[in-house]
């Protein structure tokens, strides 16, 4: 019982170590992140989609710009 107790914390140490660098790794978005993902090669399929998934990357694509722009007013405080 000693040895799982011991594997035990010895994975949860190592989780939170992985975790932490995951986390303090950051993650720099593209200057124009709608940019970005309209020219990514897979945009060319959404557009070729139903109005339903037309509708959800439009808006989807607002949020987005809306976001990166409060972001930019953030950085620059």
């Amino acid at each position: 019982m000693n040895a799982k107790n011991t594997l035990t914390a010895l994975l949860v140490v190592v989780v939170a170590f992985l975790g932490g660098c995951a986390s303090t790794r950051g993650f720099t978005p593209p200057a124009d992140s709608v940019t970005f993902l309209t020219n990514d090669y897979r945009f060319k399929s959404v557009m070729q989609s139903n109005e339903d998934v037309k509708g959800w990357a439009r808006d989807t694509l607002e949020i987005i710009n809306e976001l990166q722009y409060r972001l930019e007013i953030e950085r620059n405080r």
